[in-house]
């Protein structure tokens, strides 16, 4: 099954779906009980302020296409009007995003959320990280949502199951490792025994194996055949 376009430009007001040509989306934005999730939960300030990934605004998901959720699941630039296919900007270019992102094809900004605790963060921090972020952070662009290849949008990786097994043990190692070590930087304490380690360690490939089970659950599913019949619609080929 071929990927879909992900450059197809939207037509104000109504969105079209890159595979399809389909207006009927289903909308990813506050007040959306996930997206406001992401945005109160505390911990999720770890992944905004070390690691630097971002949450998209708006979220458009496709729901006429016959297609697994992370193919027809999109990121609209507001500015060129152009859907990027949301996958694109996986792997590398999900970190070290700590100042927002561009459009990869008319370089403006697209509209990102930070978590509340993020910015409890950065304005207690303001001391930090004012001085060089306004000499010199401040005048570089910002990063691109994904990186063109010869001046051209890159065709998505193809996912199989070994990507959401992996996908699941790099979460599961890093949450093990991050676990283990943070104690050193809000009680004092020594560095963590290995015995301590050992003891977590399968705690935390569980905890990844979840990961990656509930992740390929709900983005790999497809929509159900039924709901696209009542629609008068058939799957796509």
């Amino acid at each position: 099954m071929n990927a879909p376009n992900s450059t197809e430009k939207i037509h104000s007001p109504s969105y079209k779906c890159p595979k399809c040509g389909a207006s009927n989306f289903k909308r990813w934005e506050l007040p959306n009980p996930l997206i406001l999730f992401l945005v109160i939960f505390p911990a999720l300030a770890f992944n905004e302020i070390i690691l630097g990934q971002r949450i998209p605004k708006t979220m458009l998901i496709c729901k006429e296409c016959d297609l697994p959720e992370f193919d027809r699941s999109y990121v609209p630039c507001p500015s060129c009007k152009t859907l990027h296919l949301s996958r694109l900007a996986g792997g590398k270019r999900a970190f070290g995003n700590w100042r927002g992102i561009r459009c990869p094809l008319c370089n403006e900004p697209i509209p990102y959320l930070r978590n509340i605790f993020s910015w409890g963060i950065i304005v207690l921090s303001f001391p930090l990280w004012a001085l060089p972020y306004f000499l010199h952070f401040r005048k570089q662009p910002l990063p691109p949502l994904y990186f063109l290849v010869n001046g051209q949008v890159p065709k998505p990786k193809k996912i199989t199951n070994k990507t959401w097994i992996y996908m699941g043990a790099g979460w599961g190692a890093a949450m093990w490792l991050i676990m283990s070590f943070f104690p050193i930087f809000t009680g004092g304490e020594q560095l963590p025994s290995w015995n301590s380690m050992l003891y977590t360690l399968p705690i935390w490939a569980f905890g990844g194996f979840l990961f990656g089970f509930f992740t390929c659950f709900l983005l790999g599913r497809k929509p159900r055949k039924k709901a696209l019949s009542k629609q008068g619609l058939s799957p796509n080929p």
